[in-house]
């Protein structure tokens, strides 16, 4: 049991760094997503890091000590996590099935903010950039936003971040020698698809983990009753 403890308190410190090194690095694209839930299952992840960093140093008090309240206190609050973990886990993998459908629905939405919102322009640039595509379906997605009806961008066929490489007004010639032609829905859907695999996988992992410290605790606690 106290080796448990001790693994369930390095449970928590790991979920804590991956949460914050998703939030820190792995987000940059999470503004074009039509919803905030793939920050809330990050946000949910940490929470559940602190709080079993938390509840690991009272189970190891109650371990220690034989002490039958800090043993069943332990036991709630391992199995309320538990049930947060899992409820995570399972809205990771369902979101996940839905990633596709919610960016065909948003990304337009998203384009037509490109002109106007600094955070949403920064992150269709990196994301052209990096994935080395353009617009939603095709580069031709730019010719109904809003982007292109303003004045500045009339003659322009795509933002400069389409093209293969950026030079001043590179955006006017749509050959494929100049710019990426491939959509970025694709594209997008497989980066979020990843990313949620992996803290969903982890979620469930770790309440397999956790439901053998809810057998251990109720073992442990029927112990310290009986003696």
């Amino acid at each position: 049991m106290h080796m448990f403890t001790f693994f369930y308190w390095l449970s928590g410190v790991a979920l804590v760094i991956v949460g914050a090194w998703t939030l820190m690095f792995e987000s940059e694209y999470s503004v074009l997503l039509g919803s905030s839930w793939f920050l809330i299952i990050v946000g949910l992840m940490i929470g559940s890091g602190g709080l079993i960093m938390i509840v690991s140093i009272c189970g190891c008090y109650g371990v220690v000590k034989e002490h039958r309240y800090f043993l069943v206190s332990f036991l709630i609050m391992l199995t309320l996590i538990f049930l947060v973990e899992c409820s995570v886990g399972i809205v990771a993998f369902v979101q996940r099935a839905q990633i596709e459908e919610d960016l065909d629905r948003t990304t337009i939405d998203r384009m037509n903010e490109y002109g106007s919102s600094d955070d949403i322009k920064e992150s269709f640039d990196l994301l052209q950039q990096r994935h080395k595509c353009c617009g939603s379906v095709s580069f031709a997605s730019w010719n109904i936003t809003s982007w292109k009806q303003m004045p500045e961008n009339e003659n322009l066929s795509v933002p400069e971040s389409c093209c293969k490489t950026i030079t001043p007004a590179c955006g006017k010639r749509d050959h494929p020698s100049n710019i990426y032609h491939q959509g970025c829905i694709s594209k997008l859907s497989e980066y979020f698809r990843e990313q949620v695999f992996l803290l969903g996988l982890i979620a469930l992992l770790l309440s397999a983990f956790q439901l053998l410290g809810i057998i251990l605790s109720s073992c442990m606690v029927r112990l310290v009753e009986y003696y």
